[in-house]
């Protein structure tokens, strides 16, 4: 499971998940509503294993673009005073320059919401085939990546992450750069997606950031697990980390 893993801190989970979950009476609160979503018109899929697919990408935003640019705004007003600024030692056999989203207050509080509204519901249809219990996605990992070809990361080598799902959201718009897209051995091909759009795949699938040859590009990236459900995750992690 080592191999070509980005890295693996799953014991840590138990802790790390816990800034990403919103509590159940701010949700009454609040009355958030989930969205829903249909195949074929929210989203196409890729990469077929046994009745479902490990690869989706949204047809549409679901995020503004004006909530997009406010995440890399702040992303960009806090590096510029944070100690090293972009981190680039995060995740230790493949790291990216990224910035956790725990120390993006604003986005944090953003994301808490949305991913129990936009994006949870969004990838319990997508892997519904799979999922032992959909109601226990957990975002363990989240950060925002920046790709930039004038003195930064322009690409990342094909890895696993150490989760169960993976999703990454176009935080800028495709005409910013050229290039990018997450690549993926299965497809032989980069997914691409514009400003807001979500992409998302099993952990196990052999992927990797695309290069871009100009401008700059940035993603949101979190890595989900399936709360309780160990033995079922390594076993799912296992069965596709071939294909």
């Amino acid at each position: 499971m080592c191999h070509m893993v980005s890295e693996l801190h799953i014991p840590q989970y138990k802790q790390t998940k816990l800034p990403f979950i919103i509590d159940e009476d701010v949700i009454a609160e609040r009355g958030l509503i989930e969205s829903s979503y249909k195949s074929g018109m929210d989203y196409e899929s890729m990469i077929p294993y046994q009745g479902g697919y490990l690869c989706h990408r949204t047809t549409k935003p679901v995020f503004t673009s004006a909530e997009c640019q406010q995440i890399v705004d702040e992303a960009e007003r806090i590096c510029e005073v944070r100690e090293g600024g972009w981190s680039t030692k995060r995740h230790g056999n493949y790291p990216t320059t990224d910035i956790p989203i725990v120390e993006l207050p604003d986005t944090m509080e953003f994301l808490r919401e949305t991913l129990h509204t936009r994006v949870y519901p969004l990838l319990r249809k997508q892997f519904q085939q799979f999922l032992p219990n959909g109601r226990s996605l957990r975002v363990v990992d989240g950060f925002i990546v920046k790709y930039d070809v004038n003195g930064g990361q322009s690409e990342l080598k094909p890895h696993r992450d150490g989760s169960v799902l993976s999703f990454n959201i176009a935080l800028n718009p495709v005409d910013d750069f050229e290039g990018g897209g997450t690549w993926f051995q299965s497809l032989q091909d980069a997914v691409k997606i514009d400003q807001g759009e979500v992409c998302s795949h099993a952990s196990g699938v052999l992927h990797g950031g695309h290069g871009i040859t100009s401008g700059k590009r940035y993603i949101l990236v979190a890595f989900v697990i399936v709360e309780d459900y160990d033995t079922w995750s390594m076993r799912f992690y296992n069965q596709v980390r071939d294909l």
